[in-house]
């Protein structure tokens, strides 16, 4: 028994001893060439990234600038789409108007509307009737 003992520690102590060394070595060494592939792969990667993040600040910019081209264009077309709304909401206002008072304040908004709408234009509605 005491032979085997002493194989083993020579084992440990002189080859075995070695054989591990290398080992822990080799797989040092193996680790250290991965991070510095890591590495490169990690730096290829963040480089690809930031030539597409700035390719997409680039489109968007543009995009945005076509978008203000045609937000331009479409300006006069909101305001006359308002004037119709604010022209639907006075012909409701006559229509549904309760009473003479009512009536009467909603054509003097009418006609303001009408006056502001068409300053040189001709007159309407009860002025018109009156020869105004």
């Amino acid at each position: 028994m005491s032979g085997m003992l002493e194989l083993l520690i020579g084992l440990a102590t002189g080859g075995g001893g070695t054989i591990a060394a290398q080992a822990a070595v080799g797989w040092f060494k193996s680790r250290a060439e991965l991070a510095r592939v890591d590495r490169g792969v990690d730096m290829t990667i963040e480089q690809h990234r930031d030539k597409l993040t700035l390719d997409l600040l680039t489109a968007a910019r543009s995009e945005m600038s076509a978008l203000h081209g045609e937000i331009s264009q479409l300006r006069p077309i909101s305001a006359r789409v308002a004037h119709l709304e604010e022209a639907l909401d006075h012909i409701h206002a006559l229509l549904n108007a309760e009473g003479e008072a009512e009536r009467r304040a909603a054509e003097r908004r009418a006609r303001a509307y009408l006056r502001r709408m068409r300053p040189e234009g001709p007159r309407v509605g009860r002025d018109i009737e009156q020869g105004e």
